[in-house]
């Protein structure tokens, strides 16, 4: 009897659905700061659509232009990823969307090296019922640093985040980014707007 691979007991964890409850957010401004304060620049922006209308914009921010997922993800500079609610959705249903995406880019190597992460994900997030349209989360990639997530309850970009936490494994930046910009990315016209491409 084959044993079922980590994505497939991933994507039937509670731990994936809280988890990706961090994965949505804010307000988007033409350029943005790493977190030394150094500027970046928007690289592309675009909305993740669904059949019953438009669920969030997200926006990628880097040192440089790049235009190809390997280039992104391979690139040693600061990066920052921006996901804005346009509606209303549960922590469950964003948990679900994300969690799949994650699951569908990921190895299972990446996942099951994660897994400790993800529930520390979980449970900065777990206690967020819903997200609300205006609600904000930042991703930033720092080199030597790690991944931070911020998370603006609707509040204007700039201003203080109501939730932070700092991860110091170096690959989880790039899986988290996988979800947009992977080989089954959760849009294909996001992705390709991400990238500064034409849809």
């Amino acid at each position: 009897m084959k044993t079922p691979s980590f994505k497939i007991l991933a994507l039937n964890s509670p731990v994936w659905l809280v988890l990706c409850c961090a994965l949505t957010a804010t307000a988007l401004p033409v350029r943005a700061q790493d977190l030394t304060g150094a500027p970046l620049q928007l690289n592309g922006t675009g909305v993740r659509h669904q059949t019953d209308g438009e669920l969030y914009k997200a926006s990628l921010y880097l040192d440089k232009k790049l235009t190809s997922p390997a280039d992104v993800l391979s690139n040693p500079g600061a990066k920052q990823l921006r996901v804005v609610m346009l509606r209303d959705a549960s922590a469950i249903e964003m948990g679900d969307l994300l969690a799949r995406g994650i699951a569908a880019n990921a190895s299972d190597d990446e996942l099951s090296r994660l897994v400790s992460t993800f529930f520390s994900l979980g449970e900065m997030f777990g206690h967020q019922k819903k997200l609300l349209a205006g609600d904000s989360l930042q991703i930033d990639w720092q080199p030597g640093k790690g991944t931070t997530i911020r998370v603006y309850s609707g509040t204007p970009a700039g201003q203080n985040a109501t939730m932070v936490q700092s991860f110091s494994q170096p690959d989880l930046f790039g899986v988290m980014l996988r979800v947009w910009l992977g080989a089954a990315p959760v849009d294909q016209n996001l992705k390709k707007s991400l990238l500064g491409q034409a849809t």
